[in-house]
């Protein structure tokens, strides 16, 4: 009989064991997780909200919590409430961490897949955009959290931006792109969008920023260099500009783009030959830079109709000063008249070549190359190729010239 009793009381006593190494912390936290398998959030938010209420530092039932929401989160239609519950759902993961910081790794993962399910219900309300263009603000939103849920990727505060864009709230679209380019995207049209929308809201200033931020990792982007002279132009630095790619010429004088720049700030400046010795140097290192060689037809251009400026004032003075002037000095003015016509001509027919270099290097990349075709047309017709300039007419823009 001791042996019985001595076994009865081994068995107690292990029974006593096991139970307070296997209980729950809390009955309701039970409860709780049990509402969750029959997903019954209500009920489950209660338990777990009660449990809190008597511990409210019961990590435990803090992640819980978090689960709870999170799965009730993909039930909800409403945006709103949906972000409401969301949002609870990261403080509840955010909390239970710092109570219990061995919940890192799995709070992790739930939360990756959070941002997943966010990114996917942006995704299908953008494409919803195009037939209800209400649906590019619930994208943005949805965009915008699946941001909160994960700070440092940028794709999402991307996205947001765009669809705030095609919802028509451009100015709203400013902050996540800038968002985006902290968190280290260095995309090109990301930076050139955001530039863009600097402008649009007149703020030339912080558009210079963001595009020669851009212009640093992306040197060799036509795009992002246009951008930044127009800015540059736009804000009147053109002088500040012009001496910036000056140094660079100098320290990289093979550089296409640096060249490029500088002439098309000299072209600007009505500086011609300085200009049209870079932009030459330019088509020259590249053949195929259409902008340099449309830019370069276009200083020829500009001097020979600046030079056509001074034929004509000239041949007026020479009629009002005629009668007081000599034979000889009738016959000197009007060769030098002539000497002054004939170098405008040859400027129009320099022109010609490298704009018709750019008008087939656009075309080939589908480009418009009206404006090429207008400064081609003039440079025709000063040259007397009718028939090539009647040819282009319609690239140009122009009526029948017959």
């Amino acid at each position: 009989m001791r042996r019985f009793s001595i076994f009865l009381v081994l068995l107690v006593g292990g029974f006593m064991l096991m139970g307070a190494n296997g209980c729950s912390s809390d009955p309701n936290v039970e409860g709780a997780k049990l509402d969750l398998r029959n997903k019954d959030y209500d009920r489950a938010l209660e338990n777990v909200n009660e449990a809190l209420s008597r511990e409210p530092e019961n990590a435990e039932a803090i992640e819980l919590k978090g689960r709870i929401l999170q799965e009730q989160a993909e039930t909800i239609v409403d945006p709103a409430e949906h972000r409401q519950v969301v949002q609870e759902m990261m403080q509840a993961y955010n909390r239970a961490i710092e109570l219990e910081p061995s919940y890192q790794d799995v709070v992790s993962q739930r939360l990756a897949l959070a941002y997943f399910n966010e990114f996917s219900r942006g995704v299908e309300a953008f494409n919803r955009g195009s037939d209800e263009n209400e649906a590019y603000g619930e994208a943005a939103q949805y965009f915008a959290l699946a941001g909160e849920i994960q700070p440092d990727s940028s794709g999402a505060f991307v996205n947001q931006a765009f669809a705030l864009l095609n919802s028509g709230n451009s100015e709203a679209a400013i902050e996540p792109l800038m968002a985006a380019i902290e968190k280290g995207d260095t995309q090109p049209e990301t930076y050139i969008f955001l530039a863009e929308l600097y402008v649009g809201q007149n703020q030339p200033e912080e558009a210079i920023t963001v595009l020669q931020r851009a212009s640093e990792l992306h040197p060799e982007n036509t795009d992002i260099q246009a951008q930044l002279l127009n800015a540059y132009v736009q804000t009147g630095e053109v002088d500040e500009a012009r001496e910036q790619y000056r140094r660079a010429v100098e320290q990289d004088p093979e550089n296409k783009l640096y060249l490029y720049n500088l002439g098309s700030l000299l072209l600007e400046a009505e500086e011609y030959e300085e200009a049209i010795e870079h932009l030459s140097k330019a088509v020259e290192i590249d053949p195929s830079y259409a902008n340099a060689q449309y830019n370069l037809g276009a200083a020829y251009v500009n001097m020979a109709v600046d030079l056509s400026e001074e034929v004509s004032e000239a041949d007026d003075r020479l009629r009002e000063e005629r009668d007081q002037l000599s034979s000889a000095q009738i016959e000197e003015r009007e060769q030098e008249i002539e000497a002054m016509a004939e170098e405008r001509r040859s400027l129009f027919e320099t022109a010609v070549s490298p704009l018709e270099q750019a008008k087939s290097l656009m075309e080939q990349s589908g480009d418009d190359p009206m404006q090429v075709c207008q400064a081609l047309f003039s440079a025709y017709v000063q040259t007397d190729q009718q028939p090539r300039a009647e040819a282009i007419a319609e690239c140009a823009g122009y009526e029948d010239i017959n």
